[in-house]
């Protein structure tokens, strides 16, 4: 639009600090499934050795374990993108082999559940991947979806890769048996 031009008009839409930092009413959501060539006990354990996330999915840094309480585990994890870096404490709950769900409460992020589910098919797995964000503020919700959007959409076909470096190519292959 050229504002030079006679009878030109810019509409401003203008809002309040207090409605910038208002809780954002709908989760940000991402959902991704895949049929995996293998074992269901596999593909948990893959999921559950978080602390070898940095060789193989890039934005996290670091992960340690806090402390381990029967299926529960305290995790540390460094995520960064670009120059951001984020430590985030979560809780997770494994229910091997079916589920491992990840919770987190984060100050600039808000509360992050990441939750996976490992279900036999065939002589593979089906593998759920979800993740679920409920940003503060409207504030941090453009931020908190574009991260979470750039790690979720990576992070399924980071594990497939894994396995396929780890253990061939699934239970159809030579190399398998």
């Amino acid at each position: 639009m050229d504002l030079a031009r006679p009878g030109a008009r810019l509409v401003v839409s203008t809002f309040s600090a207090a409605d910038m930092f208002m809780v954002h009413a709908e989760p940000i959501r991402y959902a991704q499934s895949a049929q995996l060539p293998y074992a269901p006990e596999l593909m948990f354990d893959m999921v559950a050795d978080v602390e070898r996330y940095p060789e193989f999915l890039h934005e996290y840094r670091a992960v340690r374990i806090r402390s381990r309480t029967g299926d529960t585990w305290q995790v540390d994890q460094v995520i960064g993108f670009a120059s951001v870096e984020l430590t985030l404490r979560a809780v997770a709950r494994l229910l091997r082999p079916e589920s491992i769900i990840v919770r987190s409460s984060q100050l600039l992020l808000g509360d992050l559940e990441i939750r996976w589910d490992f279900e036999g098919a065939g002589t593979g797995t089906r593998v759920d991947f979800r993740m679920a964000l409920a940003p503060p503020t409207r504030f941090a919700a453009g931020l908190a979806e574009y991260l979470l959007t750039q790690s979720a959409t990576r992070t399924l076909e980071a594990f497939a890769e894994r396995a396929r470096q780890l253990h061939g190519r699934g239970a159809d292959s030579p190399e398998s048996a």
